[in-house]
């Protein structure tokens, strides 16, 4: 496209516009009434349904990370761990798994995640994690003092 003057410019806005209502418009395809048709209205609701969109991949987010630790402590509560003490112990002993990985194994694994479990209850045992009646030798608490 060849510009020579100021009024020539002014003059090739024209195909943007088209394009940029057509955008609009197919973006609101799907809708009901006039909300599909027109643009002014099409436009603001295109607009408000693509925020809710944005904010929707957050909560979905947010909704398989809640339904993970759920699930994950479900199987944890079978062998009487708490979740967060296993992951601190999987973490020291270097198994790395996530979160989707571990509820999968808890669903439909559940002899790998016994085998996770009893992994987590010897490790514990081993580092004494769970027998510390007082502070180890060697350190100076509060209570102390």
């Amino acid at each position: 496209m060849v510009i020579t003057s100021p009024t020539l410019f002014a003059r090739s806005r024209g195909p943007d516009r088209f394009w940029k209502r057509r955008r609009i418009l197919a973006l609101s395809a799907h809708f009901y009434g006039r909300k599909q048709n027109c643009f002014r209205v099409a436009i603001r609701s295109v607009h408000r349904a693509l925020s809710f969109s944005t904010k929707a991949r957050a909560l979905k987010k947010r909704d398989m990370r809640i339904l993970w630790n759920t699930r994950i402590n479900a199987g944890c509560e079978e062998f009487g761990l708490n979740f967060d003490r296993m992951k601190i112990v999987l973490d020291d002993t270097g198994v790395a798994l996530d979160r989707k990985v571990l509820q999968n194994l808890a669903i439909w694994e559940p002899r790998s995640f016994r085998a996770l479990a009893m992994l987590t209850r010897a490790k514990e045992a081993e580092q004494g994690l769970n027998s510390l009646q007082g502070p180890p030798p060697g350190v100076v608490t509060r209570g102390m003092l």
